[in-house]
């Protein structure tokens, strides 16, 4: 009786054992993220998983066409965050996400380490750009120069990069004169400088989407989702430099805030 009871008691704690590994297997989520967002979304990560302990979230952070064209041709990815309306519009329209929103906006700039008043004073220097068959900051920058009646001329010296976080380190770095990033990535530069902000008019809106992928609706992604945009997130992107969109109604978070201030 004794070794039956000695059998049963292990049996029990092997059970009770599996059932304590089972309640603390922890969710993964996998986020395809604009490299642009790398700094403001790591902090944030964090802030969601002190929050919610049984769910980790890893980030592949790329250039939006290359996330885009990674979803198009099936992939590991849970959830997008995408520098572009187009890219995500396509997705959409696609099926391959099922759920989106819009919470961010950015706006372009020149960077190098000499001032410039006018956007011509760039012709004669090497200028880096994002590619623009990976990159939207490289669309943006060629749509920028178009409308300037510029982009004939200074082709010849156009250095393309990866990415805008590669077209921000080339200035960096002293490998090109200028380069046409997003205002958010002059927050990393240690060597050059926003030289020339660059009017918006010139180009089409800078809107950061979020989209869940088709198949991918689970309570932990949706918890995420949700958290992207809203409370402590919010905080953090605008530290980072993003304008920051209410996703019910499009409101620019940051003009709301700068009209109080004003009152």
């Amino acid at each position: 009786m004794k070794r039956k009871t000695v059998i049963l008691f292990i049996i029990n704690i092997f059970f009770i054992f599996i059932l304590g590994c089972a309640k603390e297997e922890k969710k993964v989520i996998t986020v395809g993220a604009e490299i642009s967002l790398k700094g403001a979304l790591n902090q944030i990560v964090e802030q969601f998983q002190e929050s919610n302990k049984n769910i980790i979230v890893n980030i592949e952070f790329d250039a939006s066409k290359l996330l885009r064209k990674q979803a198009l041709n099936g992939t590991n990815l849970d959830l997008l965050l995408l520098s572009s309306k187009e890219d995500m519009n396509e997705l959409k329209k696609e099926k391959v996400i099922s759920e989106s929103k819009e919470i961010l906006e950015n706006s372009m700039i020149i960077a190098g380490r000499k001032k410039i008043d006018q956007l011509e004073e760039i012709k004669g220097y090497r200028v880096a750009i994002g590619d623009p068959e990976y990159s939207p900051a490289g669309v943006y920058s060629i749509e920028i120069l178009k409308n300037s009646q510029l982009f004939e001329e200074i082709k010849p010296d156009i250095v393309l990069a990866r990415d805008v976080r590669s077209a921000m380190q080339y200035v960096d770095l002293y490998e090109v004169d200028y380069a046409f990033i997003y205002k958010t990535e002059s927050k990393v530069m240690k060597n050059a400088q926003i030289v020339y902000e660059i009017p918006n008019e010139l180009h089409s809106p800078i809107i950061y989407s979020c989209g869940i992928l088709s198949g991918k609706e689970s309570e932990e992604i949706k918890s995420f989702y949700k958290f992207l945009g809203n409370g402590n997130s919010r905080e953090i992107f605008l530290k980072y430099g993003f304008k920051v969109l209410d996703p019910r109604n499009k409101i620019n978070v940051e003009k709301m805030k700068n009209k109080g201030e004003k009152k």
